[in-house]
This record gives C-alpha cells, sequence and structure tokens, in this order.
C-alpha cells in the first residue's frame, strides 16, 4: 500500500514538472515582456482605481483608458520625432550629393583639445574646404556608420513595439487587478505562512512602485539637463 501512494505521488508530480517545463518553454520568449507588463500594472495601479472610482467602479473601462492614452503619448511623438529625424536626413544627403552643404570653418578651440583635438580639427577643416574629398575618403566607413544607425533604430522601434504591447498586457492585468491581489496574497501565504502572507504583498508591491519612481525622476531630471544643455550650446531643438 504505502509503495503504491509512493508511486502515484511520483507520478504526479513527474507530471507537474513536465507540466512546468512545457509552459516555461512555451512562455520563456515573452518572459520580460511579462515581467514589464507587471511591474507596469503595479506602478499605474493607484491611478487605475483612481480613474475606475470616478467611472462608477468599470475596471475594464479604467484599464482600457489608460492603455489607449498611454499608446497614443508614445506613438505620437515617436512618429513626429521619426518623421522628423527622416526628413533631415534626407535634407543632408541631398545637399551632400549636390555640393551644396556648407560646414562652417572650425572654432580655434578645437585644436587645443586633449588626445583627439588636432584630428577634429583636421577633419573639420577638410569638410569646410572640400567636402566632396572627405565624403570620398570616408566612404569604407560610411557603410559600416550607415548599418549601426540602422541597427539602432531597429532597436529603439524594437523597444518601443515592446513597451507599448507590455502596456496593453499591463492594461489586462489591472482590469482584474483585484483577483490577481487576492490571488498574489494566497500564493505568499503559501510561502511565508498566513500571518505574513499581506505583509510580504505589501513590501512587494512597495518596492516594485519605489523603483519606478525612481527610475521615471531620474529619466525626467536626465532630460532637463540635456535640454538645457542644448539650449546653453545653440543647437536649435
Amino acid at each position: 500500500r504505502f509503495e503504491g501512494r509512493l508511486l502515484d505521488v511520483l507520478i504526479r508530480a513527474g507530471l507537474v514538472l513536465v507540466l512546468a517545463m512545457l509552459c516555461y518553454r512555451i512562455f520563456s520568449p515573452f518572459l520580460v515582456l511579462m515581467v514589464w507588463a507587471l511591474i507596469l500594472a503595479v506602478t499605474i495601479y493607484p491611478l487605475h482605481q483612481w480613474l475606475a472610482a470616478g467611472m462608477g467602479g468599470r475596471q475594464g473601462w479604467a484599464a482600457t483608458s489608460i492603455t489607449v492614452l498611454g499608446v497614443v503619448l508614445i506613438v505620437a511623438p515617436t512618429a513626429v520625432l521619426l518623421s522628423s529625424i527622416g526628413d533631415s536626413v534626407q535634407g543632408l544627403v541631398e545637399q551632400v550629393q549636390k555640393n551644396t552643404l556648407q560646414i562652417p570653418p572650425p572654432r580655434p578651440g578645437v585644436a587645443g583639445l586633449p588626445l583627439v583635438g588636432p584630428e577634429i580639427h583636421a577633419a573639420w577643416q577638410l569638410a569646410h574646404d572640400d567636402l566632396p574629398a572627405l565624403v570620398k575618403s570616408l566612404q569604407p566607413k560610411i557603410g559600416d556608420l550607415a548599418k549601426a544607425a540602422l541597427s539602432m533604430v531597429a532597436s529603439i522601434g524594437g523597444g518601443i513595439l515592446a513597451f507599448v504591447a507590455a502596456l496593453i498586457i499591463a492594461g489586462i492585468i489591472m482590469a482584474f487587478g483585484e483577483a490577481g491581489d487576492r490571488a498574489s496574497r494566497e500564493i505568499f501565504a503559501r510561502i511565508v505562512g498566513a500571518e505574513r502572507g499581506d505583509e510580504f504583498t505589501t513590501l512587494s508591491v512597495a518596492t516594485i512602485r519605489a523603483v519606478a519612481q525612481g527610475v521615471i525622476g531620474i529619466a525626467f531630471i536626465q532630460a532637463i539637463l540635456v535640454g538645457l544643455v542644448l539650449l546653453l550650446a545653440g543647437v536649435p531643438l
């Protein structure tokens, strides 16, 4: 009788292990996306609850509104930026091809820069005096630079699409946030005990929100500093 029960337990454990491995193989390509979606859902959930309260407790409508607004705020500026960059690059290429691009002479202080100052000054002076000759001398490197630029643009586009997908999944998670909160508390209660389950859930949520707020705050400060530097340097925005 004992051997039969032990065999049943081993068979069930083996089936559970096989099922877990199959699930991991299926969801492993989307694991990072799901983690980002969970972080976004936990971070934005207070806003979702406030909006849902104003909509009469409609969790789904609140989640849909936040998701649509977030997608619009991400996609619209990105499309405008990419369009502006494309027009600028196209205009630059046309000016180089027609030899109408005028490069200003280098500033005297450029040559005094340590290590790279003389090389930058010489290349800048050559571009001012004879731009076609400089372009011809850099032709082997221009292809590599173009490939690197295309790779960077593709990476940025992929990152934006991944963020939009994570935001959509986060909206679905927020729509069922109450059930997810109960499930997470039950899971922590099974792991650390019923008395400390709520504490671990609260601590996890607070940690995720604190880290997300810190990242957003640092990004906001960096954007302000970059804008001030460009403004002081006279770079047209």
